[in-house]
């Protein structure tokens, strides 16, 4: 049936309000956070031996790293006094010396470094959007 044309027309619904928008989307916000940590809940509980072994390797790989520095460095020691017939003690002690101005170094270098800001584009990415939606 084709309506006339001085015939009413029916109102469209109106939109939303700004109350009822944002309950919306808080809701939707919670939903969403509920889903992502029982993701996170689910994939910790698949994963979490795995993670453990992963963690216990890396741990062990460090250690093992560690006294193979210290072995290397007593052999060497040894070695220096062997052959040029140095003190044990001032070998050992130079060798300490060069690993704390190495230290000393390195501190600085990361002293430097840190100020770096990390991730900048994402950072100005991020100030960009804060600013385009207040």
């Amino acid at each position: 049936m084709q309506s006339s044309p001085g015939a009413d027309q029916p109102a469209s619904p109106e939109p939303p309000g700004l109350s009822a928008a944002a309950s919306d989307f808080s809701a939707s916000a919670i939903r969403f956070s509920r889903a992502l940590t029982g993701l996170l809940g689910l994939e910790l509980r698949e994963s979490g031996w795995h993670a453990l072994v992963l963690t216990a390797l890396g741990i062990a790989l460090l250690l093992a790293l560690v006294f193979g520095y210290i072995f290397l460095l007593l052999a060497a020691g040894l070695a220096v006094v062997k052959v040029f017939g140095a003190g044990l003690m001032s070998t050992l002690l130079g060798l300490g010396l060069f690993h704390v101005l190495v230290a000393v170094a390195l501190v600085l270098v990361l002293r430097v470094r840190i100020r770096r800001p990390i991730f900048p584009g994402t950072r100005e990415a991020v100030r960009r959007e804060a600013e385009r939606l207040s």
